[in-house]
C-alpha cells in the first residue's frame, strides 16, 4: 500500500474513533445492545464483522474461486 493510502486509512480510524467516542460520552440512548455499555464496543464489533468477513473471504471464497497453474494451458490436472 502505498503512504497515501495508509494515511486515509488511518484518519478514517481516527474519526471513526472519535464518533464512537463522542457517541459513548454523549449519553446518548441506545438500543440496548450489550456492546453498548462498553466504551469502544461499536467498533470492537466493527472489527470483528470486518475480520470474519476477510476470513471468510480467503478461506471459503478462495477454495470455490481459485484455479491451478495449469488452468489456461489446455492440460487439466486434478
Amino acid at each position: 500500500m502505498s503512504r497515501r493510502t495508509v494515511a486515509r486509512l488511518g484518519v478514517a480510524v481516527a474519526a471513526l474513533t472519535a464518533f464512537d467516542v463522542i457517541g459513548f460520552l454523549s449519553g446518548a440512548e441506545h438500543h440496548g445492545g450489550i456492546w453498548n455499555s462498553v466504551p469502544l464496543g461499536d467498533l470492537a464489533l466493527g472489527v470483528l464483522g470486518a475480520g470474519v468477513l476477510v476470513w471468510f473471504s480467503k478461506r471459503i471464497l478462495k477454495r470455490l474461486l481459485s484455479r491451478p497453474e495449469s488452468y489456461y494451458d489446455g492440460t487439466r490436472q486434478p
